[in-house]
């Protein structure tokens, strides 16, 4: 009688768990499409995978110390910032003297704050200020007045309380040993609130920026209408040119270190006025950069308080719109070669038909060079890559020079905006690399969720695998049929596996 109940209480508990399991694999496949770090944060949890930072090694010695993790944390992410510039200070009269055509205020509606809390993402912590995406979302329409208020006295008065000026930074290994500071890259928390507001005049920043013809006609990160694909389109449209007519183009890729971090205060300020943001925009955009501040938060222990004095806080909504400011200038002295940036990603390219050609290519990446110790910018010259389409007769492919003199590394492929380039323009290291980034991604899935039911595996098919299969496809996609069937068969082997579908042949699943 006990083993009856015994094992009846064990049966309980195994139809219970699964059951459990069923229930949460549902939740995640739902929040699959919106939020799709959802997967690995599932995956994480069933590894029990440590996340803890730390402990430290320096000179020889671990340090488990909280607060001193937390220190040396801190130290190593003030390292990045730009040395005290002593640049003229920006004052009010920067943006007192306005013109037609400048932006200078904004009218704000409900409407622009409730479009602007759904763009909040429902599963995000809540930052300094406590106050969750969730609340936000789920009473928006109750709360758009009193924020749309809120917004309006901060512009007028041009005052932001210091709490939506402050940022929680949680370090995020991201490879190699865990045991030193520099391995840990900073996700910074800052307040929904605050990314609101952010939104609202960041809205109206662009659209100022586009009717005025104000953006760099060569940037493609972070513009509506513009994408990693535009840029790489318009690139091999150079290179095919340059193919057409029989000659070569010389591309070299640039490598900004720690752009975003890099940028002086000051010197965006003037950029911002010259944008014709001026006014209470501009005055406000001035007090959103002043006296920011960040914590580091490790292992359930925080640091003081530190100063944020240079750079566009990247766990910020403005970061972006302000950072392709700050870089809008960087080819307005290139004279003769073509410049294309996608954020910090910047590549100089230029038709070599005579010697001469490379003479002023190396000119125009000194302009740049000049450029950037202007702007107090600097470059990761290691990260340079040099690639040539085509041939040029009687002109040899050689080595252009770094900022310090150096020889920069000529190659025969380049990750290019997650695209693998080969100056054979046939993309087969590219295709293979997805089709095994593929492979790996199908196997996480099938191993992590029990169900084979066709909705949730169609749902994960698209979420992680066809994403990857069809980025950037317009730039690389195949001619040959063995790399189509290579694809192919991704989608062909995922489909099996579904109930209902397991019987049929390819061709009718796709139907199906």
């Amino acid at each position: 009688m006990l083993e009856k109940k015994i094992h009846e209480t064990e049966t309980m508990l195994i139809h219970h768990r699964k059951e459990e399991r069923r229930t949460k694999e549902k939740k995640v496949i739902e929040n699959m499409k919106n939020n799709p770090k959802v997967l690995f944060d599932y995956i994480n949890k069933q590894k029990d995978r440590d996340t803890k930072i730390g402990p430290f090694k320096i000179q020889n010695e671990y340090i488990y110390d909280q607060k001193e993790i937390c220190k040396l944390l801190v130290t190593q992410y003030n390292s990045q910032f730009s040395i005290n510039s002593n640049m003229p200070k920006v004052d009010k009269e920067t943006f007192s003297n306005t013109e037609d055509g400048d932006l200078t205020d904004i009218e704000i509606l409900e409407e622009d704050i409730i479009k602007a809390i759904g763009d909040l993402n429902m599963n995000s912590s809540a930052g300094p200020d406590g106050i969750p995406a969730k609340f936000l979302i789920n009473t928006k329409d109750s709360i758009a007045t009193p924020l749309k208020l809120i917004l309006r006295k901060s512009l007028d008065e041009g005052k932001i309380p210091d709490l939506f000026k402050l940022a929680y930074v949680t370090p995020i290994h991201k490879g190699g040993s865990k045991l030193k500071p520099e391995q840990y890259r900073p996700v910074s928390l800052t307040s929904h609130v605050m990314k609101i507001f952010e939104r609202v005049v960041k809205r109206n920043i662009m659209k100022h920026l586009i009717e005025q013809n104000l953006l760099n006609p060569g940037q493609h990160g972070f513009v509506p209408g513009r994408s990693t694909k535009t840029q790489l389109l318009q690139h091999y449209c150079d290179i095919f040119e340059t193919l057409s007519e029989g000659t070569r183009i010389d591309t070299i890729f640039l490598d900004f270190a720690k752009a975003f971090d890099k940028v002086d205060h000051d010197i965006l300020l003037q950029k911002v006025a010259k944008h014709k943001i001026k006014g209470k925009i501009g005055l406000w955009l001035q007090e959103f950069l002043n006296s920011r501040k960040y914590r580091v938060v490790a292992n359930g222990e925080m640091s003081d308080v530190q100063d944020v004095l240079w750079g566009v806080h990247q766990g910020t909504v403005l970061a972006a719109v302000l950072f392709i400011i700050m870089i809008s200038d960087v080819d307005e002295n290139v004279k003769s070669s073509i410049v294309r940036l996608f954020a910090d990603d910047t590549r100089i390219s230029r038709k070599i038909t005579s010697e001469e050609d490379k003479v002023l290519l190396q000119k125009d990446l000194n302009v740049i060079y000049d450029w950037a110790n202007k702007n107090l910018m600097k470059f990761n010259e290691n990260k340079f890559e040099q690639m040539s389409h085509g041939e040029a007769k009687n002109i040899k492919i050689e080595p252009y020079k770094t900022q310090s003199g150096n020889e920069i590394k000529i190659g025969e492929t380049v990750r290019d905006l997650g695209v693998i380039a080969n100056n054979n323009l046939l993309f087969r290291e590219h295709i293979d690399n997805i089709v095994t980034s593929s492979k790996i991604m199908s196997g996480v899935l099938l191993r992590t969720f029990s169900t084979r039911q066709e909705e949730p595996m169609m749902r994960m098919f698209n979420s992680y695998i066809k994403s990857k299969l069809e980025y950037c496809s317009l730039v690389w996609s195949p001619w040959h049929q063995n790399e189509i069937n290579k694809l192919e068969r991704i989608q062909k082997n995922f489909t099996s596996k579904i109930y209902g579908l397991d019987q049929l042949d390819y061709h009718q699943r796709l139907k199906n």
